[in-house]
């Protein structure tokens, strides 16, 4: 009697224990398989979060954009193909720092992949970092992303939507790569 007691008693001692070490948690995203083995290719619901980090001109119109800007753009095909959305706009006045913030604000918000023009590519670099090391695909629209001093493993964007020809090229063939990745599979570079 006496030692099923003493299991008991540890047994419940050991849960009580296990109950005081939680600590608060946040929603990332889930990390799948990786190319550089620190963020996902994919494999994600079809109605997730994808985070699009845009340069202030995006909010206008612009010559290639047929009257819509990039920001609708990407807005309207993101959310036609299934997925939700959250589209930031960098301000004038600090590009860089705002695109920094938008990069971890949108990884918090449970992105799991992140288009981004970037501003000035080597400034990202340590949110890059933060974005893979949460399991985010991340998608350079233009300009490639930074390959050195992002946190000693050369991480840069896993993939690349180059040839800003249009806003609406530009905004399909980005939404075409996230449903490849969507699918688990690895888009075409380029």
């Amino acid at each position: 009697m006496s030692l099923r007691i003493a299991v008991v008693a540890v047994v419940v001692g050991a849960a009580l224990a296990l109950t005081g070490c939680q600590g608060t948690t946040s929603v990332a995203p889930t990390p799948v398989q990786s190319s550089d083995l620190t963020s996902s290719d994919g494999g994600f619901d079809q109605n997730a979060v994808v985070g699009v980090v845009l340069l202030a001109a995006a909010a206008t119109p612009g010559p290639t954009s047929g009257g819509v800007p990039l920001s609708d753009r990407f807005e309207r095909d993101l959310t036609a193909a299934g997925f939700r959305p959250d589209v930031r706009v960098a301000g004038a006045a600090d590009p860089a720092g705002d695109q920094r913030t938008a990069v971890r604000q949108a990884v918090r918000a449970g992105a799991k992949v992140l288009l981004v023009e970037a501003a000035d590519p080597a400034a990202l670099s340590g949110d890059i970092q933060y974005a893979h090391d949460a399991g985010v695909v991340v998608v350079a629209l233009g300009d490639p992303l930074p390959t050195a001093n992002t946190g000693g493993d050369g991480v840069s964007a896993d993939y690349r939507v180059q040839g800003m020809d249009s806003d609406a090229a530009t905004a399909a063939r980005a939404t075409a790569v996230v449903l490849s990745l969507q699918r688990g599979e690895k888009p075409a570079r380029g």
